[in-house]
């Protein structure tokens, strides 16, 4: 389904899109910013959706609410009993003042199989990223989550009420200058929680948060992160520790491949004394992420191609601030949103068939740019002709380029 428009509602729009019923894609036709008047909600009965931003041309889109609304509803982006979701390639910037609470950039709540890939996240008033209540088969990753509002500057919540065993993957994201939560852990035991290959940049005071308030305690995989001191953070802080507060059980912690890097004048520790006690020799379940990567990998790869592409000015800064491996970053807490960078419109591809394909690279897949042929495997590789270009698309974006 073409978003042909940047309204907030109606007739190609993004929100009719999202919001409707059956399983479609949300192919953008219009790059720019949408001023949402009230979160964007896949809810129950509207999941089966994709939202592929990196279809969109020019400097892609980004969705902000900046005015506030009588419902409360100023979470941009929310994934809510929803399942089989998709969202790729969209930058989410609320713009309200940190006295408004309970904003988060994107919130996936009791949903299931729910993809979130190359997203960009700032000014939240709560957390930038937040999966809530039974949410489970998650996965977030190659994304960029910065700048919280203090003082309840928040990176990620990732154990937030659940009731039921989940399985969630966190990996390859940075964690930009937020206050604490990056990310912050609670779930029942048989729970499959990995927390891989993410930088984290700029804590003031708290990293890895594992609490371990429900049966069985928490089991979860910290592999191949790398944890960088800023100028906002304390001068002793630790990557990863278990808050004790209301726990019922100890956790489960297996940690492995794991760097901390600080200037002279701070220092962070690897594991609290508290943590120390509770580490297991193996992981608690068998790792979904199938490609590892050393922390030190995982650093450059994620300067290099984490977030929505092309990359706005707001995470060319944020990404400007992490700085260069081994070497003092900049950047700081912040209390009030920043401008909205300007996003550069163009043409879209040219899809005279139809079938959410550039015509002019169909024949790569080969697919027939004469044919709405989508859904054949052309090449006869296991994935769909769409499928085949989504993901070339993305990587194309990443690389600068775009289909004519």
């Amino acid at each position: 389904m073409p978003v042909t428009n940047l309204d907030d509602s109606g007739p190609g729009s993004l929100r009719a899109c999202a919001e409707m019923r059956g399983p479609r894609t949300c192919i953008f036709r219009v790059s720019g910013v949408i001023r949402l008047k009230k979160s964007l909600v896949i809810g129950k009965g509207s999941g089966q959706v994709s939202i592929l931003g990196q279809t969109a041309p020019g400097g892609g889109v980004l969705l902000t609410i900046d005015e506030r609304n009588e419902e409360k509803k100023h979470t941009p982006l929310v994934v809510k009993r929803a399942g089989d979701v998709i969202i790729r390639h969209l930058r989410v910037r609320p713009r309200l003042p940190n006295t408004i609470s309970n904003i988060d950039g994107v919130t996936v709540e009791d949903s299931k199989k729910v993809y979130i890939d190359q997203v960009s996240t700032s000014w939240s008033t709560d957390e930038n990223f937040n999966s809530h209540s039974n949410t489970s088969d998650l996965t977030v990753a190659n994304s960029i989550f910065g700048e919280g509002l203090n003082k309840h500057s928040k990176c990620a919540l990732i154990g937030s009420d659940p009731r039921v065993p989940q399985n969630i993957t966190f990996m390859r994201n940075a964690c930009i200058s937020n206050r604490d939560r990056n990310p912050d852990n609670n779930h029942y035991a048989k729970s499959c929680v990995e927390i891989v290959n993410n930088l984290f940049f700029n804590a003031l005071s708290e990293w890895g948060e594992i609490f371990s308030q429900y049966p069985g305690g928490t089991p979860i995989a910290f592999v191949g992160n790398y944890f960088k001191a800023g100028a906002s953070t304390t001068d002793l802080t630790y990557a990863m520790a278990w808050d004790q507060a209301a726990s019922v059980d100890k956790p489960h912690i297996y940690q492995t491949g794991n760097v901390t890097w600080s200037p002279s004048n701070k220092s962070i520790v690897l594991l609290s004394p508290e943590t120390e006690k509770v580490l297991v020799d193996k992981p608690p379940c068998a790792l979904a992420v199938s490609e590892i990567l050393t922390a030190e990998q995982a650093y450059e790869e994620i300067t290099r191609s984490a977030g929505a592409f092309p990359r706005d000015a707001v995470d060319q800064r944020l990404i400007s601030e992490v700085g260069q491996m081994g070497v003092e970053g900049g950047g700081e807490m912040v209390k009030e949103p920043g401008p909205l960078p300007d996003i550069a419109s163009a043409e879209p591809y040219i899809d005279a068939d139809g079938d959410g394909l550039a015509d002019s690279v169909e024949p790569r897949f080969g697919a027939n740019p004469a044919k709405s042929d989508a859904w054949e495997d052309s090449d006869e590789n296991g994935w769909s002709n769409f499928d085949d270009f989504m993901q070339w698309l993305s990587e194309e974006r990443i690389a600068g380029r775009y289909p004519q």
